[in-house]
This record gives C-alpha cells, structure tokens and sequence, in this order.
C-alpha cells in the first residue's frame, strides 16, 4: 500500500500507523489514545499520509475499501481530537488516493489528491472552502507560508497559491514532477524535481535563483540549515549545497548505495543529518564532512523522514516486526520499538 507517517507533538509522537491512528508516549511507546478504538469493527481504512497538527487538531487521511462487488474506495481526510484521538469531521469527496499529507495554517487544512485537485477544508468543520485543479497528480504536501499555499504537482509546476481562495500567485515550471515539499529560507524556496534537479526559486516571484544537478532524481523534500541545502536524489546520493550560490559544500555528494524515498532531517543544533534507506538502513551522518558516524539496520523499508526531538530519533518502517522505533541520536543505541515484543506477530 503505502507508507507510515510520524509527528511530534508536546503530548507524544503522532503516527499514522495503518489500521489506526496513535498518540504514543515517547518514553515508552505506550499509547495515550487511538482512532478507531476497533478497527475491525469501524471499517475506516488505511492510515498512511504523516499527520497535521495544530493546537486544537490531528488531521490525517486514509483509503477505505470497497464494500460489495461494484463498490469503489472512498478517500476520506479525517479529523481527530488532538487531546483524546475523537472524531471532529470527515470529508470524503475526493475521488483519488491521498499519497502525502496535508498542511494547517490560516484556519484551513490543505491537501493534494492524485485526482489532479488541491482542496482547502475549513479546520474547524471539514466544510470545502475551495479546490484548484492541477495538470495531473499531487503527491506533495503543501507549505503553508503566510497567506500562500506552496504545492508541487506531478504536472511538473510549482503554484504558489492564494490561502483564502486558492487563486494563483504565481507557478513554476520544471523538466519533470514536483513530489516534495519546499523548504523556505529568507525568501527562496528549495525543492527537487523529477528531472534531476534542485531548485532555488523567488518567494515572491516564483522566478529561478539557481539549480543544481544531480545523478538521479528527488522525491524526498530538501532542508535548509543556516547557508546549507540538504537533499537526498532516489539513488540515496546525499548532496549539500550552498544556500546562496548552489555550489557543492562537500566535494562529493555522500553515497549511501540505496534507494532512497524519503528527504533528510537535522538534529536542531545541524550537527547530524539522519537518512533513511529503502534497504531498511537508517544512517546518521556528520554534516561536516559527510562521514557516516553510525548505522543501523533491520528489516522493512524506511519509506518516510523520521524525526528528531532533542536527544532522540524516531524512524518508521513498513514491513517489519516493528512499526516505529525511537534510537539514541549519538550512538543509534534503540531506546524502545512499537509494537512491544510481547505484541509482535509471530512468525
């Protein structure tokens, strides 16, 4: 099907986890809550896309099944109670797959379907405020800025759209499908591209600053830290790059010799780049000199970022005995792994 996504939050870490949505303690892994309490019985789907949270709200989406020989799926955005995972609103008039999650900002929760249309919800009772309709598939979570909405389609633009009704600022054109999010830094964006390219485009004006070409292709969205660019191509080429200029940083681009579906994420002091592999490798990177300070491995495939909470990494893998894993930042040392051992399937 798809992958897992995680979220930090103050109560816990947030996880997509298939058949339900939890909030999990991030000492023990004990859940706190989850949507549905039955999922046997609730017949809500598969949780997939990383959730959006606000003070108020947990927003995530999943893919109901049929029911009976002619039916279709249903695609429904569900939104959930931050504090007890109960069931604010749903909409379920999208006829595509949710493949990424959705932004919160301005009152609205936006997202993109692969039915080719960017919907924008009221937060607070799901209601449809507006849609925009792209060339093809939108696979990318939006950066909300603002009064702007950022989103990539598989139709090769960049829009950058109007918060309140969804018109178009401006769009960006590149030689191949936008799947990431853009990172923002004192007015450009960064963003990689199905054609082999990472880009640095005006805020504003949505004109080109410079781009940077790769050995493959970028699916996983970029970060930016204080004058550096951090991107990770399919081919699990890790690159950084000059903020300003696009020049390399390091002189060769670090290969991690996987597949790589996922962008990187920073310890918050920028010391430690961690990049999750489709070998179901994790490696934690020194962003210096791009040495690979630790590893590790185990089975399943790491399909989305983990993420960082001070002294902690919190990684996803989809399959595996394990769903979630919390490991120390320095050492890779695992602290604890959802489900406990005793939930586990055997073999």
């Amino acid at each position: 099907m798809s992958w897992m996504g995680l979220t930090i939050v103050e109560e816990g870490l947030v996880a997509a986890d298939l058949q339900q949505v939890r909030l999990l303690n991030v000492s023990d892994a004990a859940p706190l809550w989850s949507f549905p309490t039955d999922p046997q019985k609730a017949r809500v789907g598969t949780f997939y896309v990383t959730p959006a949270v606000d003070e108020q709200r947990v927003v995530v989406a999943s893919q109901v099944p049929p029911t009976g020989f002619l039916g279709q799926p249903k695609n429904v955005v569900w939104a959930l109670d931050r504090k007890t995972g109960n069931e604010l609103w749903q909409f379920d008039d999208a006829a595509g797959q949710y493949v990424e999650g959705g932004a919160l900002g301005g009152g609205l929760f936006v997202i993109g379907n692969s039915d080719h249309n960017v919907y924008a919800l009221d937060a607070e009772t799901g209601a449809l405020r507006w849609t925009f309709k792209t060339g093809y598939r939108v696979w990318a979570t939006p950066l909300i800025v603002s009064d702007t909405v950022y989103i990539g389609s598989m139709d090769h633009h960049l829009y950058a759209l109007r918060l309140s009704d969804g018109g178009v600022r401006w769009d960006f054109q590149a030689g191949g499908a936008f799947a990431a999010t853009p990172a923002l830094r004192n007015g450009t964006l960064y963003i990689g591209a199905f054609d082999d390219k990472l880009y640095a485009i005006d805020a504003q004006a949505g004109t080109e600053r410079w781009r940077f070409a790769s050995a493959n292709w970028f699916w996983g969205s970029p970060l930016v830290y204080a004058d550096t660019v951090y991107a990770v191509d399919v081919s699990g080429n890790v690159y950084a790059v000059n903020a300003e200029t696009g020049a390399p940083v390091w002189p060769q681009p670090r290969p991690l010799e996987t597949p790589v579906r996922a962008g990187p994420v920073l310890t918050e002091d920028g010391s430690r780049l961690f990049v999750g592999g489709q070998n179901g490798t994790l490696y934690a990177l020194d962003t210096k000199d791009a040495f690979v300070v630790w590893s590790s491995e185990s089975e399943g495939q790491v399909l989305s970022p983990p993420v960082v909470s001070g002294s902690v990494v919190y990684e996803s893998r989809i399959p595996g005995t394990y769903r979630i894993r919390a490991l120390y930042v320095d050492n890779g040392r695992p602290i604890w792994s959802y489900p406990p051992v005793a939930e586990q399937p055997s073999k």
